[in-house]
């Protein structure tokens, strides 16, 4: 009932702020831009004020621009956790609850003080007995109850919204069930224990990529102890003296064979979880808790879809995000829909690769979908999302870098089958 209580108060109070401004806004005739500005300030400060479930759903939520208008989802991009830490005495009781012993036994060495605090979890910096500096990560106490309740709360406001017919196709319901397994994904730590080791598996043949190497015998569902990283973040590549070009054909590089190859994908690479290592200036992936992975009729589809962009054929685009699309028929008004796509793609028609930026053309196109009410697989967006991003980095460290002309020499080496829709 407390919690209950606490998101009925915000909600009001926040609504209150929200109608007052809304109303400021339009006898002031300040337009329609400034009016969904202010809408989206103020969804940033209720999920900033709801706490720590609500903040990481946002998060996710900002990676669905198929789902979501895009005045909420810049505002999204900027939620981050801004989360304070809790108790060291809470540190204390999981350790010893999950491995029988506290940090003065299990580790030489543990400062009490974290060195990063999120919504989910903290991190702090210890060492083994073997001298072996490690990162000892830990979920907050008493989360799951607070993400269970606080995601009951919200598949009720989405049922309440789905009554409306005009939401009703984008199918409110399913897409909080969608953001409550993304948040359970990054409750579960050994979910991303397993993810870990899924990637260095796949990349061990790499010499230019590694994962930080866990200690399973520290790990469990609320712990997650691995190796500590000394390193800095990517676009900050000048204090370790590493080549920029290099690393934005690496990180390509490696975006590329986690959706064309394995289909399997990092779905939060921001800068803050790419480190450069110095010295050997290899690259380290950090922070696996939220994941993306396509099967392989899914990934053959991702494939034939970039194969159609490439060839401006916005019909089979369209027709490959209808049919693989959980909404497949229920689009009201696909010939809208389908014109809408290829008029899209006549518009690069004839550019050249290095003149289109993938992140723009990402976008745009989940702007239709939005617009014409077409939901797509989760993780296809995801990739998108990936992509768009991992283009976004790499133009900082290597403006003239070309992601299409990246990937075009990749997929001549691959093998995807058949085409998975045709266009009869």
């Amino acid at each position: 009932m407390a919690r209950a209580a606490t998101i009925a108060w915000f909600l009001f109070f926040r609504g209150f702020v929200w109608f007052f401004g809304w109303l400021a806004r339009l006898v002031s005739f300040r337009g329609k831009a400034s009016r969904q500005a202010w809408f989206a300030q103020c969804l940033l400060a209720l999920l900033r004020d709801l706490g720590a479930t609500f903040i990481k759903v946002g998060q996710i939520m900002s990676t669905r621009p198929d789902l979501l208008p895009p005045h909420i989802i810049h505002a999204l991009e900027t939620l981050q956790d801004r989360v304070g830490p809790f108790a060291f005495k809470h540190v204390e009781r999981t350790l010893r609850e999950d491995f029988g012993s506290g940090p003065e036994t299990l580790f030489a060495e543990f400062d009490p003080v974290p060195t990063a605090t999120a919504s989910v979890a903290q991190v702090h910096k210890a060492r083994l007995h073997d001298g072996t500096a490690v990162a000892v990560k830990v979920r907050r106490p008493r989360i799951e109850r607070i993400a269970e309740l606080d995601l009951s709360f919200m598949r009720l406001v989405a049922r309440m919204i789905a009554l409306i017919p005009s939401y009703r196709l984008l199918a409110p319901l399913e897409s909080v069930n969608e953001f409550g397994r993304g948040l359970a994904m990054q409750l579960d730590l050994s979910r991303e224990a397993a993810s870990n080791r899924r990637f260095a598996a796949s990349f061990a043949g790499d010499p230019d990529v590694f994962f930080p190497r866990l200690h399973p015998e520290l790990c469990s569902r609320r712990v997650l102890t691995m190796e500590w990283i000394d390193g800095v973040k990517v676009l900050q590549f000048e204090k370790v003296g590493a080549d920029p070009a290099r690393l934005a054909r690496i990180g390509f590089r490696v975006l590329l064979k986690m959706v064309f190859q394995d289909g399997f994908v990092h779905a939060d690479l921001h800068p803050g979880n790419i480190f450069v290592t110095p010295g050997d200036n290899k690259v380290c992936l950090l922070d696996l808790g939220l994941t993306g992975e396509l099967d392989d009729l899914h990934r053959r589809a991702f494939a034939q879809y970039f194969a159609a962009w490439a060839t401006c054929d916005g019909v089979t685009m369209a027709k490959i995000m209808h049919d693989l699309s959980p909404s497949a028929g229920k689009v009201p008004d696909y010939p809208a829909f389908e014109r809408a796509v290829s008029t899209f793609v006549a518009r690069y028609q004839g550019k050249k690769l290095g003149e289109v930026e993938v992140a723009t053309v990402a976008y745009e196109m989940m702007e239709i979908l939005r617009t014409h009410r077409v939901r797509v697989n989760a993780t296809f967006t995801m990739c998108n999302i990936a992509i768009a991003i991992t283009e976004g980095i790499g133009k900082q460290l290597d403006p003239s870098i070309d992601l299409m002309a990246e990937a075009l020499p990749f997929f001549a080496t691959l093998d995807f089958g058949a085409p998975v829709v045709n266009r009869s």
